[in-house]
């Protein structure tokens, strides 16, 4: 695959339920498109505790694969908006569900990520005088193993 630019093409929804490793297409289509609104994104990847296996015969400590954990806090900025609050209902604290993340966009076969999700809250980031547009964040735990390879359907 060519390089590409991510903005205008990748997709970000929240889908309130998944039965599978991937999501159906009545699953997606029943999820709030986060994309217009979304400023930035932080977290949403995983890191392996790798563990250390010192041992007598090597100077060099070698290391073992270990648990998967994730990495940062997970959040989405949002700009705000001054006429709905779609997406400040959806992700109201508490709610549970998911973030489909599409790299390539909604293209049937191509690879998506689904993120087992609560949210944690939304916070308005600290205002500001200057030439800021007005945005808020909504933080997520991540309740499950995430789904990097799942498969977006026709």
């Amino acid at each position: 695959m060519a390089n590409f630019f991510r903005k205008g093409r990748s997709k970000i929804r929240f889908l309130p339920a998944v039965a599978g490793t991937s999501p159906t297409r009545a699953e997606i289509t029943a999820g709030t498109d986060l994309s217009p609104k979304i400023a930035a994104i932080a977290g949403f990847g995983i890191e392996n505790a790798r563990i250390p296996t010192p041992n007598l015969a090597e100077v060099f400590t070698p290391e073992i694969d270990g648990p998967d954990e994730t990495t940062g806090a997970s959040a989405l900025t949002f700009y705000d908006d001054d006429t709905t609050t779609t997406i400040r209902t959806t992700l109201a604290k508490g709610t549970a569900g998911f973030i489909l993340m599409m790299p390539y966009g909604d293209i049937p076969t191509k690879r998506a990520e689904v993120w087992p999700v609560k949210t944690t809250g939304v916070n308005d980031e600290p205002w500001s005088v200057g030439n800021d547009p007005a945005r808020f964040i909504v933080g997520f735990a991540i309740t499950s193993t995430p789904q990097q390879s799942a498969v977006i359907p026709a």
